[in-house]
């Protein structure tokens, strides 16, 4: 009866719509679309240039556990022709990608590799890069398939069952074996792939309606997907929605690690139930440079102290410090018309959780603005600002503020 009773309340709601589910953008209006006047033309390299390789590093080398450190890639659909967007790649800048995976020599692993380098079973190189691809886009096997075959690299797939029809631009289930007998894994995606805004209103209908909810979307996916392609214990938050009880509730389904959305290298503590990954958008080739830069200028997964020696801003900034802020947030800014001496072009943004961000600069206006890729699931953020003025002195300052859950819509 429970069942029965979540599947009545999905179609009430208007949220199951038959049987082919196209998969959703990362928002309804994705941030970060480029115009039509700045898409690069069929086939040309966007790829930025790689981080300066390493001479001294060797990938023979086998380190303690803890020396480890995984970068998780995460991509989506693929082409040639199609128009660019976050969610959509050139095939000639991933090919470039794995190359440059190639000439910086780190080492591709496998799904079983990470977790059991992770659960303390097996020991890498100091390295690593885990490649998965989300929701069962065809362009997956036609483009980069082939890509991933040619350097032998190992890769998972996140799908998502009610797009396993091999309609439009979905996958067949006759793609995807042929792509395990070549290094292939599979794991969960969902059911549905639901926005995190469903999720959210499924939430407040209490614990039981909760519970089936999770039922239909993790636990049938699961079942599912190990019919139809060996055990499946991994999970992809849709969106990157994750709340306590969906973590307390995933090893119940058989789940042994989940991947979130939020970037940052991985290490031996990891939590497996949040792991980080770094989303590579088809307009913002600088997301995979941090990813693969293991540098000491990295910064990909910066912990900004609290105590840092920069003070509390001097000028307005958004949001403001010390305050509450909605997961929705949208930019983060801040006006330095009161800053003397300014050399704009060197003001920097620092994002705990991101790194380094590609920050808008508006010279005229003495505006520096970063708009956030993906909705912020952490608790806080901490941002930090870097100038020097133009007779070469070097400045900084910082702030943190909190992230709070979106109000619930009535009608998500």
């Amino acid at each position: 009866m429970r069942r029965l009773g979540i599947m009545i309340g999905l179609m009430v709601c208007g949220w199951a719509s038959g049987q082919y589910f196209e998969p959703p953008p990362m928002d309804p209006d994705p941030i970060g679309a480029v115009s039509e006047a700045s898409r690069d033309t069929v086939g040309k390299s966007r790829v930025a240039a790689p981080p300066a390789q390493d001479e001294t590093y060797d990938p023979a080398v086998i380190v303690p556990t803890a020396q480890t450190q995984v970068a998780v890639l995460g991509y989506h659909n693929f082409s040639n022709s199609k128009p660019v967007t976050e969610m959509l790649m050139r095939t000639t800048e991933f090919r470039e990608q794995m190359e440059t995976i190639r000439k910086l020599k780190l080492r591709v692993i496998s799904m079983q590799e990470f977790c059991d380098w992770r659960q303390g079973k097996l020991r890498l190189p100091a390295r690593c890069v885990l490649i998965t691809l989300d929701d069962g886009w065809k362009s997956v096997y036609t483009d980069a398939f082939p890509v991933l075959k040619e350097y032998g690299y190992p890769f998972t797939l996140f799908l998502y069952t009610k797009y396993l029809s091999g309609h439009g631009d979905s996958m067949t289930p006759e793609m995807i074996r042929e792509m395990q007998a070549h290094g292939a894994t599979v794991g969960s995606h969902s059911t549905s792939h639901y926005y995190p805004s469903r999720w959210k209103h499924a939430e407040a209908q209490g614990k039981d309606f909760f519970r089936a909810f999770m039922d239909v979307e993790m636990g049938d996916s699961q079942k599912k997907l190990s019919e139809l392609f060996g055990a499946i214990n991994t999970y992809c938050y849709p969106g990157g929605f994750v709340t306590p009880a969906i973590v307390e509730s995933l090893p119940g389904y058989g789940y042994v690690a989940a991947f979130t959305v939020i970037p940052g290298k991985v290490h031996a503590d990891e939590d497996m139930m949040r792991i980080h990954r770094y989303m590579v958008f088809g307009t913002d080739s600088s997301i995979f440079q941090r990813a693969v830069n293991f540098g000491k200028g990295d910064g990909s997964a910066l912990k900004i102290s609290k105590k840092s020696s920069g003070s509390l801003p001097p000028f307005p900034v958004f949001p403001a410090a010390g305050s509450k802020v909605s997961e929705d947030l949208e930019q983060i800014s801040a006006q330095l018309g009161t800053i003397e001496n300014l050399d704009f072009s060197s003001v920097q943004m620092r994002v705990s959780g991101f790194g380094r961000v590609p920050a808008q600069l508006d010279p005229a206006a003495r505006v520096v603005q970063w708009k956030l890729p993906m909705r912020i699931y952490m608790p806080s953020l901490t941002v930090q600002l870097s100038w020097k003025t133009v007779d070469g002195k070097r400045m900084n300052t910082q702030w943190s503020f909190d992230i709070i859950p979106a109000k619930q819509t009535e009608n998500p």
